[in-house]
């Protein structure tokens, strides 16, 4: 009887037993898609991507999007492409330009977020989170082969924003970003065993009454 009642209470625990904390995706746009996260044609304007900061004279509008470009850096990729502040590429003033993408952590644990990718620039830039310093740079020439970066740390709950900074040298300029890997462990409560589907739960019960039948007759 002892046994029988031991088995039952066990049951009862693993029942209600919260899940495992697990990793979620982080939501993340590479450069050079649309609404629908998918490749915009040459020449036509993107989402995402907002302008931040411009050098003085220059006549794109802080807030605006880049425009698909692409005339000889290493290729796009079925996800991700060239964009530049004007679908022609010249953006007209040179000095720096920053580009933002607003990500949101919202349910999930910063501390546990990382985010990784590959990025180029025309001219030399960088890319950082937040205010942070770059965890990645280009050279003045650097756009003929992709440059990887990762992002372990400095993330904040909520909004977080993720920059790129380009030097425009001379015309054409543009910049490059896809994103391989991008989570963070979830802070929303996993719902409980209980949750499982019926046969499971099921098999679950025949597995620990064969072990309190088992533990009787050794008693």
């Amino acid at each position: 009887m002892r046994n029988a009642s031991f088995v039952t209470a066990l049951l009862s625990v693993v029942l209600f037993l919260p899940g495992f904390a697990s990793a979620a995706a982080i939501q993340v746009h590479n450069t050079g898609v649309g609404a629908s996260d998918i490749l915009v044609a040459p020449d036509a304007q993107t989402s995402f991507w907002t302008l931040s900061a411009k050098p003085a004279g220059a006549v794109e509008p802080i807030g605006s999007n880049p425009f698909r470009f692409n005339c000889c850096y290493f290729p796009d990729t079925a996800t991700a492409a060239w964009v530049s502040p004007d679908a022609s590429g010249n953006a007209g003033t040179a000095g720096a330009y920053t580009y933002d993408l607003v990500i949101d952590l919202t349910g999930l644990d910063p501390a546990t977020a990382s985010i990784a990718g590959t990025f180029g620039t025309d001219n030399d830039g960088s890319i950082s989170l937040n205010s942070d310093s770059p965890v990645a740079t280009t050279g003045f020439g650097d756009f003929g082969a992709p440059t990887p970066f990762t992002i372990n740390g400095g993330f904040v709950a909520g909004l977080n924003t993720i920059h790129v900074r380009v030097n425009n040298g001379g015309d054409p300029t543009a910049f490059f970003v896809s994103f391989t890997s991008a989570n963070a462990i979830s802070t929303v409560p996993p719902a409980p065993v209980s949750a499982l589907s019926w046969p499971t739960l099921t098999g679950l019960a025949l597995i620990l009454a064969m072990s309190g039948t088992f533990l009787t007759r050794k008693a």
